[in-house]
Order: structure tokens, then sequence, then C-alpha cells
């Protein structure tokens, strides 16, 4: 036997011989920490390239360029600056040294145990090594969430039995809303007809189908008077075709000076032409429709200005188309005596009729007149043959009456 070995003693939980007190075991030091690697050593930096030359001349160098020259000429000197020169001559700075070894641990010797403890953390902190943090600061944090989400639960429950349970058994619970009931409307039931047996299907005949047949635009004949003789034709033309611009084209012919008795012509025309008898009356006495006007008279027509001392009146003379029955037309100009529209016919307001129409007659024409509180104002309704002739004045009525075409 080896005289270094020592005998183990089996420990005291079992009984044995009793034997020599062994030497107690030799204490082996702590080993500590081994040191971080060293930083890897910086490599030298290369030395940087010679300056370039700088060729410079002063009043010293040119000097003493003509002393060495005898005269002849002037050769610049390099010049190299101080900054530069600190820099081709400057030693770069040596590498900081490494940091000392650790010493060597002896090891131990073969065959006895070994015993390796934990740093300290004042080691530790002297080699710059985060600190420990303990378990307990662990296991203290999971308690506190697990006995606040328990004391939550709890709570919780707590809560619901009370609202749903104790609340209501207490106090009746809550009242709940009142549930709105919508009426509806009784459905009536609509009969269906039941076709009797044996009756044949109706046949079902496709219309011909007729596409609208555009009017004709009325086409006028050359404008043919129908006056002998008259003092003056004056023609008029309307920027528009309405009720408006004749008054205003027969005002502006008004305007002119002549004397008391005359009879001017007045030719009403627009872009298209000469104005038709239907639009014009229609724009006069709008229940005479441009259709009524048109399926009774004749397109040319007639407008006459009469001058005398009480104003301007004016005039239309109108023609039966052939074949009209005057009798019928007769009933309808009639009926244009209660037309609250018998003022378009003046320039200005008469005034307001004193009666109704009565019967008369002018240079053995039958008329039907309506006098007005202006003097020399008075509506006149004549047939002369097939002729219809519409007048303001009485004087002016007499005078197309002698002159009218038969």
């Amino acid at each position: 036997m080896d005289p270094d070995e020592k005998q183990l003693t089996p420990p005291a939980s079992f009984p044995s011989e009793p034997t020599e007190p062994a030497a107690p075991p030799r204490p082996i030091p702590p080993m500590p920490p081994s040191p971080p690697p060293p930083p890897p050593p910086e490599r030298q930096k290369p030395l940087p390239p010679p300056p370039p030359e700088i060729v410079l001349r002063t009043m010293t160098s040119d000097l003493e360029s003509l002393k060495e020259s005898g005269g002849t000429y002037v050769a610049p000197k390099p010049f190299t600056p101080p900054e530069l020169k600190k820099e081709m001559y400057q030693v770069p700075a040596a590498p900081p040294p490494l940091p000392p070894m650790p010493p060597r641990i002896p090891s131990a010797k073969f065959g006895e145990p070994q015993r390796t403890e934990l740093p300290r953390i004042e080691e530790l902190k002297a080699y710059g090594a985060p600190p420990i943090i303990e378990e307990e600061s662990k296991k203290g944090g999971i308690k506190k969430i697990l006995v606040w989400s328990s004391s939550a639960l709890v709570i919780a429950g707590f809560g619901f039995l009370g609202y749903f349970y104790i609340f209501p058994f207490l106090f009746g619970g809550p009242a709940s809303a009142p549930k709105t009931v919508t009426e509806q409307p009784p459905v009536t039931e609509i009969p269906i007809a039941t076709i009797p047996e044996g009756t044949p299907e109706p046949i079902e005949e496709s219309l011909p189908i007729t596409e609208p047949v555009p009017q004709p635009t009325p086409t006028l004949k050359p404008h043919q008077t129908f006056l002998k003789t008259s003092d003056s034709i004056s023609p008029a033309s309307l920027a528009n075709v309405d009720l408006n611009s004749l008054t205003a084209a027969l005002r502006q012919e008004a305007l002119k000076s002549l004397p008391s008795g005359s009879l001017t012509e007045v030719t009403l025309s627009d872009a298209d032409g000469q104005i038709p008898a239907s639009m014009t009356l229609s724009l006069l006495l709008p229940e005479l429709t441009p259709g009524i006007v048109a399926s009774n008279f004749d397109e040319d027509f007639t407008t006459a200005l009469y001058y005398d001392a009480n104003g301007i009146w004016p005039a239309y003379i109108l023609r039966l188309r052939l074949g009209t029955n005057q009798s019928e037309v007769q009933a309808v100009i009639s009926s244009l005596e209660s037309s609250p529209n018998l003022v378009n016919l003046f320039l200005t307001s008469p005034g307001t009729p004193a009666a109704g129409f009565k019967e008369g007659q002018a240079n053995g024409a039958t008329t039907r007149y309506l006098t007005y509180p202006k003097k020399g104002a008075g509506l006149n309704f004549a047939w002369s043959g097939d002729k219809l002739i519409i007048s303001t004045s009485y004087n002016g009525l007499k005078k197309i009456l002698s002159s009218l075409v038969q």
C-alpha cells in the first residue's frame, strides 16, 4: 500500500468496527474563473505616401538662383510645408499592452476528488461580469401573478352571482323594456277572375305600327294685299314670334308722323319670311289656336295701322278658305266677345268697356262692336263677303271697307 494513500472511513450511519481516526483531507484552493480572451492585436497602419513635391518661387530663392547661375536663369526650388513634414516623420503610436495573463492554477493530484466552487460575486464584479439574479425574485413575481389572477376570478364570480341570482331574488330583477308591436294592415284579397271552361282564347291581333307623320309647315304664297290703295307700305321684322315682339314692332311703326286719316299697310316677317295668319292671330287671341285659324282662314293676311287725331289703331284682314262654312266660322268669332284677351288688339290700354258688344253697320257691312272709355277706341268685328275685318277704330274700319278688294 502506498504510504500517501489513506483508508476511507465508512459513513456514520452504518456501524463498523472501531478504527483509528483518519487524517482530515487536504484543502483544495478555489479555482478562479477564466478571464475573457484578450482582444486581437491591432494591425499596424501603413505609412502614408510621401507628399507631392511643391515648387515655389520666392524673392530669396530667385536671388540665390541668380547667384548660382551667374545671372543667366532662375530655377524654382522645391518646398515642403511644415505640416506635411510632421506627417512624414511622425512615428505611429505603439499599440496598448495586452492585459496580464492570470496565474496558472496547479493541477490537483491524480485520483483525489476535486471540488468545483462557483466564483464569488465580488470576484465576478472585479472582472466586469454581469450580476447574478437570484431565483427567489422570479419565484416571488410568479406568486404575485397567481395571487392577483385568483383574486380577480373570485371577485368576478361573486359579481356574476350577485347580479343574476341575488339581486333579482331580493328586488324582483330589472324592469324589461316594453316590446313594441307594430300592427300590420289587413291584407285585402283581390278576386281573381276565372274564365269559364269552353271559352275560346282571344286571338291577339298584331296592330300595324304607324310612325308619327310630321306636320307640314304652312307654305305661303307671295303676299297679296287685300287693300286696293293705302297711303304707304312699311315692312316690320320680328326678332321672335311672340306677343311682345309683335306689339313692339307695331309701336315702332306708329312712331312715324303721318297725317290724320292715313292708312298704312305693315308686312310682318321674321328670319324665315312672312309670318302666317295662324301664328299672328293666336298670339293676339289665344282662344284661336293655330289649328283653328289654319283650318278656316288663308295664311296670307293684311295688317294695317290707321292714324287719326286720337291715336294709332291696328287692324287685321283675313279671308276664309275655300269650302269653309261661313256661318260656323262666324259663331266661333262671336264666342270671342267674352274673351279677356281683347285688349291685346290695341297698342295701348283703352280702358274698361262700359257695356257688351252691340250690332251695327259700316259702309253696308254688318258689324259687332264694343266701345271703350278712351276717345276713338272701338273694337269691331265686320264681315264683307268672305273677308273678316278686325279693327280697333270705327273710322279705320270705314277707311278699310272703302279700299277693300272684293
